[in-house]
């Protein structure tokens, strides 16, 4: 299997962290993660097997060739389907509204095959990915796509958001929406629909996936301290309340998730 990050260039790295690309023969066997959330929003596109989804619910599907990710709250576990090849790209939080002309909430926890957003565009690119003879021919393809989706949004608006999601990821996603709300000289209810329409969470919500990154971003760095320490230092009081969101988000209780994923990605999303 091979798996590479790419960063973005010119205008589309301000609202895309980076794309990752995946490439796998039949020969090498499937693979499953789990898949747990990030806080992103993500653009799939498949130009070789999809890959198989089995959400916490038990509900099973195959992924469309080219696909939207709106941000989830739980988890899910995704195999890979014989030969696979996929370019996803990564936004910012604050980046993906600014190429989707919907309130970015409407696809919240769910999958949305693109060619209900862009139509027969979808399969034309589809079709030049499976063509593309090369990987920078597909980054390039991927980015005039996305290049000919930028639209532009309030200026005050995109600040606004910009500046929340800096707030909550200093605080690791220890910032009540009071406080948040206070800091950005609006009204509670003003960033709620903002952050609703723009990110596609609420900002409770949001708030508590950047703190459930953060616990893992504790441990990875310092895999011996306790876990104990690691729920009082982000926030929590007591021991049932963190294995209760634990489990909601990854599906494990923390200790049976460090035990097993010493290192979590977004990939497959």
């Amino acid at each position: 299997m091979r798996f590479q990050i790419i960063k973005p260039t010119g205008v589309l790295a301000q609202f895309i962290k980076y794309y990752w690309v995946m490439e796998k023969n039949s020969s090498e066997g499937d693979v499953c993660e789990r898949v747990i959330p990030t806080g992103n929003i993500d653009l799939m596109f498949h130009y070789k097997n999809c890959f198989k989804v089995k959400c916490s619910d038990n509900n099973t599907y195959k992924q469309a060739f080219s696909f939207i990710s709106g941000i989830s709250n739980s988890y899910a576990d995704v195999t890979t389907n014989g030969e696979t090849g996929l370019i996803c790209v990564s936004f910012h939080p604050f980046g993906a509204y600014n190429f989707f002309n919907f309130p970015l909430l409407e696809i919240e926890n769910q999958n949305i095959s693109l060619d209900s957003v862009f139509g027969s565009e979808s399969n034309e690119i589809y079709e030049q990915l499976c063509n593309a003879q090369s990987l920078n021919d597909r980054i390039a393809l991927v980015e005039n796509f996305l290049h000919g989706r930028l639209r532009e949004t309030g200026h005050r608006d995109s600040l606004l958001i910009k500046t929340g999601i800096g707030l909550i990821n200093q605080s690791k996603g220890q910032i009540n929406t009071t406080s948040l709300s206070e800091k950005l000289s609006v009204t509670p209810k003003t960033l709620e629909r903002k952050f609703s329409a723009m990110v596609g969470k609420t900002p409770k919500q949001f708030i508590k996936i950047v703190r459930f990154q953060s616990i893992i971003n504790t441990f990875s760095v310092a895999n011996s301290v306790n876990l104990t320490e690691i729920a009082y230092a982000n926030g929590f009081f007591d021991q049932s309340h963190f294995i209760k969101d634990f489990k909601s988000f990854s599906g494990y209780t923390p200790k049976d998730f460090f035990a097993n994923h010493q290192c979590q990605s977004d990939y497959f999303r």
